[in-house]
């Protein structure tokens, strides 16, 4: 397997990312393209397509002389927010993606143009998987993963193998942790998501500072000891700390690790973390706790989307 290589694909709300990887998981080029969020069904698919082809063009012209070939490349792997039905290949409904993508067969037309098997898989459990291989998850069997960004998504690894359940599994991010709590996205009240996002941390500060600000202003402001921002970093961490316990008690894991556009303030989340879950795990749970910062980056859901593959081939050798 030592020269196969793997082509990704990312699909997130603001864009689209397409990157050729190694069975190493590195990223041997990348494509960026802002989503086309008024697009329809048919256009999307003709962009991805456009998208994956550009991709291919531009990583030949700039290794004709390498050593690698494109007859390297072994098949493409998307990851795309969900729900998603895995099995039959299509994107069941996606708030952050063009809503003319409501059960929408992506999979299948995939395969047909480029005559390579093609995977899907939420962008959380891909993000999850690059993680356990390649990232701060490596040596473990037990590990689950959380990206806090705009929202909360969530991948789980049970003995070395994604967890899916009957399919969607790893929504902690829409654990209820106060019914009485914000309305979430998805319709309930007081989901994890609607209190510790990067998006709920906003909402806070809005109503406690009064000013509209973004989370990465109110982390600056809390180094600088402002005091209305560090009590909102406190409530959204109490909260994100509460659904870490209940995590723990549930799975047990080997090690939690952390992701998103949030962990940039991670000096600052992450000893508060150890220290609210310390103190509230039950007695049997507090040895060997491990919370990490992820260390892919941005290049994680790529990663996880070529890891679905570098996993399949490993089986087979």
């Amino acid at each position: 397997m030592k020269k196969d290589l793997f082509l990704a694909v990312d699909i997130g709300g603001t864009k689209i990312a397409a990157g050729i990887i190694n069975s190493r998981g590195k990223v041997l080029f990348k494509y960026i393209e802002p989503t086309n969020q008024q697009a329809n069904s048919l256009i999307f698919l003709n962009d991805l397509k456009r998208i994956i082809k550009h991709t291919i063009k531009v990583f030949r012209s700039l290794n004709r002389r390498g050593s690698w070939s494109l007859k390297e490349i072994k098949g493409i792997g998307l990851a795309a927010p969900g729900p998603l039905d895995i099995q039959k290949g299509k994107i069941i409904f996606a708030p952050n993606l063009p809503k003319s993508l409501k059960n929408f067969s992506i999979v299948q037309p995939l395969q047909k143009e480029f005559k390579l098997p093609v995977i899907l898989e939420n962008d959380a459990n891909a993000a999850a998987l690059g993680e356990w291989m390649f990232g701060a998850g490596q040596g473990t069997k037990n590990m689950i993963y959380l990206t806090i960004s705009t929202g909360i998504g969530a991948g789980i690894i049970i003995n070395g193998q994604l967890y899916h359940g009957q399919g969607n599994a790893g929504e902690i991010g829409h654990m209820i942790i106060n019914p009485t709590g914000p309305i979430c996205h998805c319709g309930n009240f007081g989901c994890l998501e609607a209190f510790a996002s990067g998006t709920a941390l906003a909402n806070l500060a809005k109503k406690i500072m009064r000013k509209k600000i973004d989370s990465k202003e109110v982390f600056q402001l809390a180094r600088r000891r402002n005091k209305l921002a560090k009590k909102v970093i406190k409530k959204s961490l109490t909260a994100l700390g509460i659904g870490l316990v209940n995590v723990i008690h549930i799975f047990h894991p080997d090690k939690i690790v952390l992701g998103g556009g949030m962990m940039h303030d991670s000096d600052i989340i992450l000893p508060f973390l150890k220290k609210f879950v310390y103190r509230n795990v039950m007695l049997g749970f507090k040895k060997n706790i491990k919370i990490e910062k992820a260390k892919l980056g941005d290049d994680v859901g790529l990663i996880g989307a070529a890891a679905i593959f570098i996993i399949r081939n490993l089986k087979k050798e």
